[in-house]
């Protein structure tokens, strides 16, 4: 798998330390990433950690390499976070559910607040086919508007490869009138967005993989602590995890 991204230095999705204990995360969670491995390390353990789209996420739990520019990571993940749809057919030891968030539109000038006024403008999308929210788009789209097909065929439709990145500075910079993100990412750019009428939220889940080791399980159990809790909450996640 190749995260190499033409005018992004993607190296800003690779962090810690090597020699920690070795996490993948879904993307959209890459500027709580910071705040979590601070904390960790006041816990006294080192880690490693990529915040990257989720379908790559699951073919990193399943033993794929990642290359970035021309390096090349080939350490397989001890713990990963994910929609809890894509950690099915995983050999996993423990899973707990812990954040929740929706779709919004994000938009340049005149306010678009409805799913079907995207079609004919410039409009960038996540992948569905590596990306969650690019998944959950796609079925919305189709509910409320019509034909996916149709949508990114009719021209304008420029589809991610690392949303994340891509989305933000493609519109700051007028290249889009508009993109699809969650609305964490919304609140952190300080974006103007709307959110759709109908909408779907998408879960994530911590999961420890088998071939985790003792240190690896003692994160783990750390990720859904109080104070882990209040980083997400503090960058509008919604916390779902159990903290009694």
């Amino acid at each position: 798998m190749d995260l190499t991204l033409q005018l992004f230095d993607v190296l800003e999705d690779i962090w810690g330390d090597t020699s920690g204990i070795k996490m993948s995360f879904a993307g959209n969670q890459w500027f709580a990433a910071k705040d979590v491995l601070d904390f960790l390390k006041s816990k006294g353990y080192k880690v490693y950690l990529e915040t990257i789209p989720p379908g790559m996420v699951r073919k990193r739990a399943e033993g794929e390499s990642l290359k970035v520019g021309n390096l090349y990571i080939s350490f397989t993940p001890e713990i990963v976070s994910l929609p809890p749809s894509l950690l099915e057919g995983l050999k996993i030891k423990k899973k707990v559910e812990y954040t929740e968030n929706d779709i919004v539109i994000v938009f340049r000038g005149a306010e678009i607040n409805n799913l079907c006024d995207l079609k004919g403008r410039r409009v960038a999308i996540p992948n569905p086919s590596i990306e969650g929210i690019g998944q959950l788009f796609k079925e919305l789209y189709e509910e409320e508007c019509g034909d996916y097909e149709d949508l990114i065929n009719y021209g304008g439709v420029y589809i991610t490869k690392v949303h994340h990145r891509e989305i933000p500075h493609m519109l700051k910079l007028g290249d889009i009138d508009a993109g699809i993100m969650w609305r964490t990412e919304a609140i952190y750019w300080t974006l103007k967005y709307s959110v759709p009428q109908h909408n779907k939220k998408g879960k994530l889940a911590f999961a420890l993989l088998d071939n985790a080791s003792e240190k690896a399980e003692e994160v783990f159990n750390l990720l859904t602590s109080t104070e882990v809790k209040q980083i997400y909450e503090k960058y509008g996640f919604k916390w779902i995890a159990d903290n009694s």
